[in-house]
């Protein structure tokens, strides 16, 4: 049977706003120690899949520079700590941030693990229903990006062709879809 390892000490050689790395010392149950073990900490993040009331999938496409492509993606982000939100409340957040639209009915899809080999947060997936454009963009500082509206089965299309390849927003919503009783078929 698999045991947790124990945490024999954890320094921080980085800390910085919303993110730090993290190097513990452990122990394996069979008494072998690791001497460093990294951990990138994050706070939880979000995303969101929004539907219009048409039924029509509200995206975002914007540049990631750590890859050095453009995706097209769902709206999302970190929580903020300092602002005590909720995982639903930062969804909408982000939601009306990225797009300018919002929604009265959110469901959550699901709460999953991005990395956790290597990190040591969540990701909360929401769904939008009858979303309505109420206002414009209102971007952090360094985003760039765009909304697209597309019909499901397009959005279908561009996971199964390998266009869409953000993992985190294609387990999203893969998840989603599977809510909405979708079958996944190409």
């Amino acid at each position: 049977m698999i045991k947790k390892w124990k945490q024999l000490a954890k320094e921080y050689p980085y800390k910085s706003g919303l993110f730090g790395l993290r190097v513990d010392k452990c122990e394996l149950p069979d008494g072998r120690v690791m001497p460093k073990y990294y951990t990138f900490e994050f706070p939880d993040w979000t995303n969101i899949i929004p539907l219009t009331p048409e039924g029509d999938m509200i995206l975002v496409r914007q540049y990631r520079h750590a890859i050095g492509e453009v995706h097209l993606e769902i709206p999302g982000g970190s929580l903020t700590p300092k602002l005590k939100e909720s995982p639903q409340e930062a969804a909408l957040r982000e939601l009306l941030e990225e797009t300018g639209f919002e929604s009265q009915k959110v469901e959550l899809v699901a709460s999953h693990q991005p990395n956790p080999a290597i990190q040591n947060n969540h990701i909360h997936t929401y769904i939008a229903f009858d979303c309505e454009k109420t206002s414009e963009v209102a971007l952090d500082p360094f985003e760039d990006l765009e909304t697209v509206i597309m019909p499901i089965p397009e959005v279908i299309d561009k996971i199964m062709s390998g266009e869409m390849k953000h993992t985190i927003v294609v387990a999203s919503v893969l998840l989603g879809l599977k809510k909405l009783g979708y079958k996944l078929t190409r």
